[in-house]
């Protein structure tokens, strides 16, 4: 089975790649459209029926009306010139908060919008709360519903924040929002600059690791390019399956699966490149389409084995009681199908359609390689291998020493970043309120009995 999926792709490589090329490039669009309707962002739908927190969840969508995807946040109206709040601005921020709640929030629409994207235009929620002890502002209830990981989901807090602020500026009245979706989009316009920063550092130092090891660029940017569209189609793969078994993935399973795929991935990938380079050198009289047979059909099989055991590690999670980690079991294990799918065709189809110029401009192929430093190192372990084992313990207790020093926090609030305008309304309502009142929990009371609650 191995030898023949490899063998047809070194056979038509063209067809391979142009197959790939179409539905690969085609599912991971799909994938990305259709991502925010798969996922739910609600930890507590995945946990057990037994749980208080399913329970209540569950009182409060049969009883309340409550919605799994409703994004509950509290809006801050104060005085722009710092002074208490009188009656009259009461009544003028009640009737603002009147007029938003009638008002529809259309969701914008821009070039960068997806195709098949969700429209999340709606009219929000929007109820007075309460008033600070001192006058010094006053919270407005408001709940939007939408995922709240979905880009067009947070362009539409976007749009109604900038409506409140309008609406409330012509008043003199100032305005700050917190909790839920207001966290998630302070948070992510403020990391946004890092994560590109560090997107871009991780693939120029993958890159470059590649180019000091075979002396290649198409060597070095081929495997990126190779995983990103393979680990596309693995998306859009997960993200199908979801939508026609009617099961929601984690908001986190995406990226974990991103994770998961580039490191598999481009260690495939480095398998069959290390094998093919020692072919080419061995024997020079042979073609590059012969060599990429006969390498992916002795690497196809390490490279399955590897992987088939990567799919049973993660679909033992199928059967966890845990939700988040029986969905993203199953998940990951289908993703890796996909990867050694392409690992097993995309990759030698790559590798018979460039041959030798896979190296260039190397002259690796031209001569035998010396011992780098792995071989010495190897030679070393060989000749003290107690010695290597304990200074190998030393080192990995010293990095390990850092652990002392983690200070673990289980608050939901307390690993964003404290500069975001969120975080600044959070503390402002902290000043004259409890903490917990920017973002209540809700505690639901039923009868034991099943019968009604006196009031």
């Amino acid at each position: 089975m191995i030898r023949a999926l490899t063998g047809f792709a070194t056979r038509s490589p063209w067809k391979v790649i142009a197959l790939w090329a179409v539905l690969g490039i085609a599912m991971a669009v799909l994938g990305q459209a259709f991502l925010f309707r798969a996922t739910q962002p609600s930890a507590g739908e995945f946990l057990p029926a037994t749980y208080d927190s399913a329970a209540a969840l569950k009182v409060a969508e049969e009883h309340f009306g409550v919605k799994p995807d409703a994004n509950p946040l509290t809006m801050l109206v104060a005085r722009a010139d710092g002074a208490k709040l009188s009656d009259a601005d009461e009544r003028r921020i009640d009737d603002g908060a009147a007029k938003l709640a009638r008002r529809e929030v259309a969701m914008p629409k821009t070039k960068e919008t997806p195709p098949f994207t969700q429209d999340h235009s709606q009219a929000p929620r929007v109820s007075p709360a309460m008033t600070a002890p001192d006058r010094s502002f006053r919270l407005l209830s408001v709940e939007l519903t939408g995922n709240p990981m979905d880009p067009a989901m947070q362009d539409l807090y976007r749009a109604f924040r900038d409506q409140a602020r309008a609406e409330f500026a012509e008043a003199g009245l100032r305005t700050g929002f917190t909790a839920g979706i207001a966290d998630s989009v302070d948070t992510a316009d403020a990391e946004k600059t890092r994560s590109k920063v560090v997107g871009i550092a991780m693939l120029v130092v993958i890159v470059l690791l590649h180019v000091l090891v075979f002396r290649s660029l198409l060597a070095a940017l081929l495997p990126l390019l190779v995983v990103s569209v393979i680990g596309g189609a693995a998306a859009g793969v997960v993200v199908g399956a979801s939508l026609l078994t009617g099961v929601q993935l984690d908001a986190s399973t995406p990226q974990l699966i991103n994770v998961v795929l580039i490191g598999i991935g481009i260690d495939y990938f480095l398998f069959l490149l290390f094998r093919f380079r020692e072919q080419l050198r061995d024997r020079p009289e042979q073609t590059g389409r012969a060599a990429a047979a006969e390498v992916a059909g002795r690497v196809g099989t390490a490279v399955t084995s590897a992987a088939l055991t990567i799919v049973a590690a993660f679909s033992t999670l199928g059967v966890a009681s845990f939700g988040q980690f029986r969905v993203l079991g199953p998940a990951i294990a289908v993703s890796v199908l996909v990867m050694l799918l392409g690992s097993l065709t995309l990759m030698p189809a790559l590798l018979a359609v460039t041959g030798r110029r896979m190296f260039w401009p190397s002259r690796g192929l031209r001569r035998e390689p010396s011992e780098g430093v792995a071989g010495r190192m190897g030679r070393r372990v060989a000749k003290r291998p107690v010695s290597m084992v304990l200074a190998s313990l030393a080192l990995l207790g010293a990095l390990a020493a850092g652990l002392t020093a983690i200070h673990t926090d289980y608050g939901t609030g307390g690993g964003g970043d404290t500069h975001t305008a969120a975080a600044r309304t959070a503390a402002e309502i902290s000043h004259a309120l409890p903490a917990g009142v920017s973002d209540p929990t809700t505690v639901f009371v039923t009868a034991s009995d099943g019968g009604r609650i006196d009031p």
